[in-house]
Formats: C-alpha cells, structure tokens, sequence
C-alpha cells in the first residue's frame, strides 16, 4: 500500500472521528436530536467502506458494529441510554488507538472483541433478525445500504425480465499465486451466465488485485443456481464458491417505487465529472512557500530602496506593480496558513465530558468565536496552554453539585471558551462560573514554600498571584490525580504563550470564577513592523503593539518614584530609554543631537501603556519573523529577528518582557 494512500485515508478518517465524538456530546446532552445521530450513522457508514477499501478487517468489523446499533436506534427499535453512549464512545476510543497502530505502520495487538460484544448486547433478537434481512444481499461489504437507487432500479428491471439475482461469494485458495488473474477468469465465466451488477470490492480493484483472499459479486442470471455454482467450482486454486438467491426486502422496493413516481416522464439528469474544489496539501510545502514568500519580501524590499536610493525613474512605476503584486500574493499565501480555531476546539467537548464525569461533576461547555482562523503554528502550540486550562477549570474551579447547591448556585457548572479577533491579535478567554482562585491558600502554600515573605502576602495583588501560580511545580491540589495535583499546569501555559509573542493574564472572584485571557499574534511568519533607530542599531516593533508615535521635548520629561515618566492626554505613561535597557551603547552622532527633540513610540499591552525613547522613527514595513537560537531566544526584550532590504539583521522588540 502505498504511504500517500495511507496518509490520506488516515487525515480523512480523523476528521470524521472528530465529527463522530462532537456529535455524540450533542447526542447525550439531547437524546432526541436526530440530526446528530444521522451525522454520526453516515460518518461511521464511511468511515466503514474506507476501513474496508484500505483492508483494515478490525476497523472495518469495529465500525460494523456501530453502525447496526445506529442504525437500530435511527429507526426507533432501540431507545438512546447513557449506557448506549458510554460504549459508543468506548468504541471511538479503540478506533483511536487502531489510528494510532496504523499511524506508526505496525501490526495491531489491540483487541476488540470486548467492546464489538458490549455493542452486540444492546441488540435483541428482534434486531437480529432485521439486520439479518438488511444484509440479505451481504457478502462483504454488499449490504442493502450500500446500493443506490439506480442499483434498485437495475434489480426490479432484472426480476420483471425473469432474471435470477444471485449473491456470490468466492474464496481463493491462501497459496493462489495469481490472485488478480484468477479474479478475471472467474469474473469472465460469470459473464458467461449473465450481468455482474455489483461487485465488492470494485471491478477496478479486482482487476489490480487489491482484496484480500475473498470477493462478492451480485450476479442476475436465467440460469439457476446450480449451473453457476457448477461453473464455478471448475475453476483451480478456488477454495470456496457459496451461491444463494437474492431477493430484494420489501421496504427497499417500496422506497424505490416512491422515488420513482412519476419518473416515466422526465428525463434523468445527466451526471457531469465534478471540478475539483479543495485538495490537501501537506503542511511542509506550505512551510517552505511561507519562507520563500519571506525571501520574497526582503527582494522587494531591498528592490524598492534601489530605486528610491538612486532615482531610476524606468524601474520606479514596475517596482511600484511588483510591490503591489508581492503584498497580494503575501496575503493569499497567508490565507493558507490560516485555520479556524474550531480545528482544535471540537475535540474538547468530549474531554470536558469525560473529566467532568472522572470528577463526579456536572459541567455545561460552551465554545463561541471558533470559526475565527489563526495562524496553524499558533494553533499546534495553544492546544497543550488551553487543554491545561479547562482541566484546571473543571479540577479546582467547578465546584461538586452538592457545593454548588449549598451556595444556591446551578449544580450544573458552566465553562466557556470565548475566541475574540482584536487589532491584528486573538484573544482566548477561558471562563467558568466556580470558586475562584483562593488567595489565602496560595498565599499560605507560597509562604511555606519560601518564594514570598508573610509581609508580602498583605499586599498580594493578582498580577503577583498569576506570578505564583505559574512557577513550576507549584500545585494547590492535595491529591495527584490524572487530571492535577502534578505541579504542571500554569507554568506550562505562561512559557508557551510567552514564546509565541503573546501574553496570559487573569481575573478572579471568590466563589463567582475564574477568567484566563490569553493574548496571541495571528501569525508568526510575516507581520507589519515599525522600524526605529536606537542610536545605529536598528530594531522591529510589531505595529499590533504600537499606540501612536509623537516628538517631547526633553523637559516634559519628569520623574515619579525613581521612574521618568510623561503626561500624555491626563494619561501618565511610564518611560523606558532602550538604549539603556538593550544594552546599546550610544553613538558620537547620537550624542552630538541630544538637545533635540526626543523621539517617543507609545506602545500598549492589555490595559497599559509605555513609551519608548528611540533615536529615529524610520517607517513601517512588512517583515519576516526569523526564529533566534536558542542562547539568544530568552534574551530579555528580544522576541526574534528579521533581514532589512541592505541584508543588515534588525532584532523584534518583545513589548511584554520591557515591562
């Protein structure tokens, strides 16, 4: 089998895996909801014939299963109970760790013979027999669902011609060397005796010898059973020929004769190729379009600077075209990179569900804003940050219903992921409506850890809190559970926000919840910047971060507890000279202009605000993010660097870290 099949099959069964556990969340919570029960049939229905195609006998044994109870409880033999939906999703489980077998290209060792009995159980006799009626016309993969009208169609028109319809089943010998060959010799002696009018797996597959030892084939005939059964037995290297006469269930004729009332008139539609939509590609082609698109940018820029530079007067009106060009082209390729939030979000109502149920608590999930696209980079890193959250959430938030009873709240605790689109970044609010964060016992467990001293504790604000708490190894859980009580968690959540250019902040009250907020870039591949001059040296600040930029003169300048600081529109802003916090070191040049005016960019995270003293403001810019080693990485102030048009390297300011 070739890998890239492999690989498809695998990133399409996922996401039908995925639809098939966000629909059985939405089934629990409404048992009557027939519109997911129907998603989750057809999901695991092909999710079945891929399994089949690809000739994995477990999945496909496994998803047969499933979809006999469905469909018993589609057509109302079955009624849905919670013991109904805790084996379905066992049964998604085991499908998972089969993915997981798959994935890593080994033979498979899990078993699942216990959780294809449990499904079984909840069929009664009754069912059995309606099953047994459905897959009258079986043999793998030829079940009465699987045939389409037109098929129906073909097997009246064959009945009212006087035709026998037969199912047969034909088994080579294991030593058959030859396996596609002896396919088309039994399939050209059936020729012989009648039409082929269906086959499993398809006549193409047969042809290229992709089935295992076994195949069906519905065969309509005016010769009985005996004399096929006889001409096939002729054949060598056949192991087994089993031949039965089909009819078709009556419930399927009657559906046939509805769809086609009145179908005598008109003409059938005909059936055009369809034009390709969408196509997959994989995510290192588009890692490597992203960086030559940032190569791309630096040309246009330098391009750009030529032309100012020495005045060409032919090039300036195609540089001007190609500086269009480049920044739409710049855009679409950005597009691609985007994914919503949802990619990652739909899989957490079924880990709320099944922590909440570890728990013994009751949790209503909410996710809004999920269709809002983010970059894929940033959304592979915030999966681990987020998931930490929620079962920080449900561990030490959500409180037990009899807790919550007891404080007259709603037994059932509520959690909500909020996604918000703001001034080029994202924010990602995890919320619930539980006890909040309790300031005594983490003060208490800080102090008798030695990171805060029992007078600081008097003064304790949240911003220190967050600061505690997100130490590592720092656990106000007593018991270490699955869920918590590891001292990993928030620590976990700061260092990997703050290494994606972003930043977490939180709000907190006593027995009314919690509030998480994280702050992230759309993406981290091309961003507009604001290029500044701190005495030579050249430095990027993301514009996303940028209030305003204005020239003081040095006497508006005051001091205000050890700190300069400015009033800008009643507003007091706290002043940060970069070439003293970077470590720069000033310039003859700069020092001979210092009685001019100064220089201010005003930057702003969350609800504050800081001004940096640069030396010039030289423009805006699109520039491409280039990762730092990892000596360089944690430098204070440092979030990156980029390439300038000159080919000079020019270091991103990280504004959260020069707080």
């Amino acid at each position: 089998m070739q890998d890239s099949y492999r690989e498809l099959y695998i990133s399409e069964s996922q996401e039908y895996l995925g639809n098939i556990s966000k629909c059985l969340v939405k089934l629990e919570g409404n048992p009557a909801d027939s519109a997911s029960l129907n998603e989750i049939f057809r999901c695991v229905h092909t999710l079945k014939g891929m399994s089949a195609t690809m000739g994995y006998e477990k999945l496909t044994h496994l998803s047969h299963e499933m979809e006999d109870l469905l469909d018993a409880l589609r057509n109302k033999r079955k009624k849905l109970t919670s013991e109904i939906i805790d084996t379905l999703f066992a049964a998604v489980d085991i499908i998972e760790e089969l993915f997981s077998e798959i994935k890593a290209n080994q033979p498979s060792k899990v078993d699942i013979q216990a959780i294809s009995r449990d499904l079984k159980s909840f069929l009664g006799k009754e069912d059995a027999e309606e099953i047994a009626l459905e897959e009258k016309l079986s043999a793998p993969g030829l079940e009465s669902r699987d045939f389409s009208e037109t098929d129906i169609k073909k097997f009246n028109q064959a009945k009212d011609k006087g035709y026998s319809i037969f199912k047969i089943k034909i088994t080579l010998a294991k030593d058959c060397v030859m396996k596609e060959a002896r396919a088309f010799l039994v399939i050209t002696n059936l020729r012989k005796l009648g039409e082929i009018m269906k086959s499993s797996p398809e006549m193409e597959n047969l042809k290229e010898g992709k089935f295992d030892f076994s195949f069906a084939v519905i065969l309509s005939s005016k010769e009985n059973q005996s004399v096929v059964q006889q001409e096939l037995s002729g054949i060598s290297e056949i192991e087994e020929v089993i031949v039965n006469p089909v009819d078709l269930p009556d419930k399927l004729k009657e559906a046939v004769k509805a769809s086609t009332a009145g179908s005598q008139v008109s003409q059938a539609v005909p059936q055009y190729i369809k034009k390709i939509q969408s196509m997959r590609i994989p995510v290192e082609r588009l890692d490597k379009i992203m960086n030559l698109m940032g190569e791309l940018a630096i040309a246009k820029i330098r391009l750009m600077q030529v032309v100012q530079t020495y005045k060409i007067e032919p090039l300036e009106e195609v540089s001007f075209a190609l500086d269009r060009l480049i920044s739409a082209l710049q855009d679409e390729v950005m597009q691609t990179r985007l994914l919503p939030v949802a990619y990652i979000l739909d899989a957490f109502p079924r880990v709320v569900r099944d922590l909440a149920r570890k728990q013994n608590k009751e949790v209503d999930f909410e996710i809004a804003g999920s269709e809002i696209e983010l970059d894929r980079v940033v959304l592979d890193e915030i999966s681990d940050p987020l998931l930490h959250l929620v079962r920080n959430a449900i561990d030490h938030g959500i409180e037990s219903p009899e807790e919550r009873k007891k404080q007259k709240k709603n037994p059932r605790g509520k959690i909500v992921i909020q996604v918000n689109r703001q001034r080029g970044q994202i924010s990602i609010e995890v919320v619930d409506d539980g006890q909040g964060i309790d300031f005594s016992a983490v003060s208490k467990l800080a102090v008798s850890k030695g990171l805060i001293s029992e007078e600081e504790v008097l003064v304790l604000d949240e911003k220190k809190i967050l600061e505690l708490i997100s130490l590592p190894g720092f656990s106000t859980s007593k018991i270490i559970t699955d869920i918590s009580g590891r001292g990993v968690g928030l620590d976990v959540v700061k260092s990997k926000i703050e290494a994606l250019g972003g930043r977490v902040t939180f709000e907190t009250k006593k027995n009314a919840g919690s509030r998480f907020i994280l702050t992230l870039p759309l993406t981290l591949a091309i961003i507009k910047a604001m290029l500044v001059k701190v005495s030579e040296e050249i430095f990027a600040i993301p514009l996303m971060s940028i209030r305003e930029t204005i020239k003081i003169n040095s006497d508006e300048l005051k001091r205000l507890q050890n700190f300069e600081v400015i009033k800008v529109r009643d507003e007091v802003i706290p002043i940060i000279r970069l070439d003293k916090e970077l470590g720069v070191a000033i310039s003859a040049s700069a020092e001979e202009g210092s009685d001019k005016r100064i220089s201010l960019v005003i930057v702003e995270y969350g609800k504050r605000a800081l001004g940096l003293v640069v030396t010039q403001v030289m423009g805006e810019q699109d520039i491409a993010v280039k990762p730092l080693g990892s000596l360089v990485k944690r430098t204070k102030g440092i979030a990156g660097a980029t390439i300038l048009g000159d080919g000079r390297v020019a270091l991103i300011l990280d504004i959260m870290s020069l707080k």
